[in-house]
């Protein structure tokens, strides 16, 4: 493993250590989000019952230059619990979720791990549309 991909795993699981204790996680870029939702659909559609599982190269190579890495992956982490659960049928056609959706979940103050899911879906009602 090169010395830049095992520096990237440190700062990442640090990140996360942190997150498990509840710090604030940082905003992230909306389209960040969308490209690791994008590749996340794909994957899942390619690899059968694999629910669109990416690593974290794969996730630095969606991500523009610089992205905070963990905190997009937690971020998206949480998108796709909601995604998952159906609890944005409403914004959702086939699998492309609304822009709104992605402006959302790159901005909703988030504390620890977890977005309160009824939370973002009152937010998400109250976003204008675009």
């Amino acid at each position: 493993m090169a010395d830049e991909e095992v520096e990237r795993l440190k700062k990442f699981r640090e990140f996360i250590n942190a997150a498990e204790k509840g710090a604030t996680i940082p905003s992230v870029d909306e389209h960040d989000l969308k490209a690791l939702h994008e590749l996340s659909v794909e994957r899942a559609k390619r690899y059968c019952g694999k629910d669109g599982v990416i690593s974290l190269e794969m996730t630095a190579r969606a991500c523009t230059p610089g992205a905070n890495l963990p905190a997009v992956w937690l971020r998206h982490n949480q998108l796709r619990s909601l995604y998952r659960q159906g609890l944005l049928s409403e914004w959702q056609h086939g699998s492309t979720l609304e822009d709104k959706v992605f402006y959302l979940a790159s901005s909703i103050p988030m504390t620890g791990t977890h977005i309160d899911d009824q939370e973002f879906v009152r937010r998400l009602r109250e976003v204008p549309v675009a």
